[in-house]
């Protein structure tokens, strides 16, 4: 019989990276997204409706590192997220990957810590992998810390392959090509959207197709989202 998708819950503050996260989720079909929200309380809310409801929780909650003005909010919410859902896994995610941050995220509970620059093509595997009780990191994480990090419990660690394409995207092009690949929209609608010129967005796009290897719109959005298919 097929495996029922893995349950997620989106948590990250970012409009455009929750967006581009709640899209590579739906997208999967061994992934469903049941919440994406903006911040903790929203997200223990969102929790909270489910069981009111009766619905089956979350497996995994993606939560962001930063949340709100703290760089480390979403580390500081771990706590409270696990009281509100006791069997819920908890998989950060971070433009960050300073040993010292994902200790401290480790420290308070986290099942897994990826580096965003490493694994937007991979974030279904990752999510699968925490759901089935793995602690997951990503390669360049995994290279600072795998000699450092202790008190890993049970978890079998394992490696996502790094994606050395994605690290030259900043996340100024990451939102480019959100509204670029995902919504559609035009040079002229983006740079109205991001309050920057039609030549900043082109230049973006051009730096995009670069690094992506891609020649068209549509070669650019099937490598964001279908890496992890072409992976296996």
């Amino acid at each position: 019989m097929p495996t029922a998708p893995v349950r997620v819950l989106i948590v990250d503050d970012d409009y455009y990276a929750r967006e581009a996260l709640r899209a590579l989720v739906a997208r999967d079909e061994r992934t469903r997204m049941i919440d994406a929200v903006g911040s903790a309380a929203e997200a223990i809310l969102s929790l909270a409706k489910g069981v009111a409801r009766h619905e089956p929780a979350p497996e995994v909650i993606l939560l962001d590192v930063r949340l709100g003005d703290e760089a480390t909010g979403g580390i500081d919410a771990i706590s409270a997220l696990k009281a509100s859902c006791s069997t819920c896994r908890i998989l950060m995610t971070s433009v960050s990957n300073e040993p010292a941050i994902v200790s401290a995220a480790v420290t308070a509970g986290a099942d897994g810590y990826v580096w965003k620059n490493e694994s937007t093509g991979g974030i279904a595997d990752a999510i699968c992998r925490v759901a089935e009780g793995r602690f997951v990191l990503t390669r360049s994480i995994a290279d600072e810390l795998l000699g450092t990090l202790t008190d890993l419990g049970d978890y079998v660690t394992e490696v996502l392959p790094a994606e050395p394409e994605y690290r030259e995207l900043t996340e100024a092009i990451r939102k480019t090509l959100y509204l670029y690949c995902f919504c559609g929209m035009s040079a002229k609608e983006i740079a109205d959207e991001l309050v920057v010129s039609v030549n900043t967005v082109n230049s973006r796009i051009k730096n995009a197709y670069q690094v992506l290897g891609a020649g068209t719109r549509q070669e650019a959005y099937k490598r964001l989202v279908e890496r992890t298919g072409n992976s296996r």
